[in-house]
Parts: structure tokens; sequence; C-alpha cells
């Protein structure tokens, strides 16, 4: 398993391998609550109100499904995420199916924020969301460590007032 921040091919530097157990978390809660709403049929035919056979069985197997496919995908989505830091600019990418490399330069950057829900901070990891002045590029880094995030901000923050336009 690979080490936090450890760099990915091309210079990028990983999201911390804690990120995992996060998006592990999201899915676990988000899978129950969708199963919990197919099972609604065979828990009204428990109770003796009427519901088709079909509608019984078919919606807690699609769940299922698309559940196990989604925790497949999951690690590989974790390990697509990066940022390269360059000379000019910010470099961000993600995503596995459809992939995605934002480039941001230092002198469009309005404001840069660190935001953490429960589930991260129980982990100890932030999300650094990178906002421009055009409103349209917003670059989100996900999974990082609370104290690389503060780093990173403010390196940000230096490279950008450097760098006005």
């Amino acid at each position: 398993m690979k080490t936090p921040m450890e760099s990915l091919p091309n210079n990028f530097t990983a999201v911390d391998p804690d990120y995992f157990k996060v998006k592990l978390v999201n899915w676990s809660i988000q899978s129950s609550c969708y199963l919990l709403v197919a099972l609604l049929p065979l828990i009204l035919r428990l109770f003796g109100l009427p519901a088709p056979w079909w509608l019984v069985i078919v919606p807690p197997v699609l769940v299922i499904g698309i559940a196990l496919l989604v925790l497949r995908i999951l690690r590989r989505q974790v390990r697509a995420l990066g940022y390269q830091e360059r000379t000019e600019d910010l470099v961000v990418r993600s995503g596995v199916l459809w992939r995605k490399q934002l480039v941001i330069p230092y002198g469009r950057m309005q404001y840069v924020e660190v935001t953490s829900g429960p589930v991260e901070r129980r982990y100890g990891l932030c999300k650094l969301t990178l906002n421009t002045a055009a409103g349209a590029a917003t670059a989100v880094i996900p999974g990082l460590r609370a104290e690389t995030g503060e780093e990173l901000r403010e390196r940000l923050v230096a490279a950008g007032e450097a760098n006005q336009l």
C-alpha cells in the first residue's frame, strides 16, 4: 500500500490513503439508506399490505448490485486523486472512468478554503477548495492531512499574492 503523500506518476502528490476509509464510511451510509428504501415493499408485505413480488425482490437486488459495483471502483477513485504544485500554477487531477485534469494559474485564484466534515475529522483529514475569479473553475483536493491542507493553503495564498494579474 502507498504511504501518505507518496508521489504519483508525473510528480503528482497523492491524497492520504486514509481517505479511502472516509469514502468507505460514506459509501456504507449511502448504501444502507438506499437499501432501507428498497426494502419498504418487503416490510409492507410482512405487515399484510399487498405488494407485488417483483417489487419486493428487484429493488433490493439492484441496490446491492450497484453498491458492490461502486465499492469495487472506490479504491481506484482515491488513487486517481492528486495534485501538483508548479511554478506558475496548480494542477489537480481526478477520475477513473472520466479523467479530469484542472490547471489553475496562481494569479487567477480568488480564495482558498480548507474544510472538513465529521468523518474527515475522525481520520485527521480535510478538503482544500481553490476558487478562481471566473468562478467556472473550482479545484477540490479531498483527503489531505489537516496539517498538509493548512500548509498547502498558505503556500497557495502566498503564490497567489505574488502572481496577482
